[in-house]
């Protein structure tokens, strides 16, 4: 639950996330058992790295939006790269590779 509030707060913001950045969307959020803190998981077309300073400089404000949701405790917000897409795609450049080195030569 906790989760799918996180994303209706952050979603608005993915559309101003800077152009270089392409399309960024929210992978996954994992809060912790505690509530400290939920990470938001980002993948963004071209520049990760840009989307994740974006939203590291919106912190603030989204915090003070959560804290709107509840008035109970309310997790830190962390950003990271979702990593995950980049290593699927290398394993089915690899997977493509030996397909095309083991057909035989006709």
């Amino acid at each position: 639950m906790a989760a799918s509030v996180i994303r209706e707060i952050i979603a608005p913001v993915l559309k101003l996330c800077p152009r270089e950045c392409g399309i960024v969307s929210i992978t996954e959020i994992e809060v912790s058992p505690d509530f400290a803190h939920a990470t938001v998981y980002l993948s963004a077309v071209h520049a990760d790295e840009k989307a994740l300073e974006y939203f590291a400089s919106r912190r603030g404000d989204l915090q003070k939006r959560l804290a709107g949701w509840s008035s109970h405790h309310v997790p830190m917000l962390r950003f990271r790269i979702d990593e995950r897409s980049k290593h699927a795609n290398r394993i089915d450049e690899l997977l493509n590779e030996e397909t095309k080195r083991q057909k035989p030569s006709l």
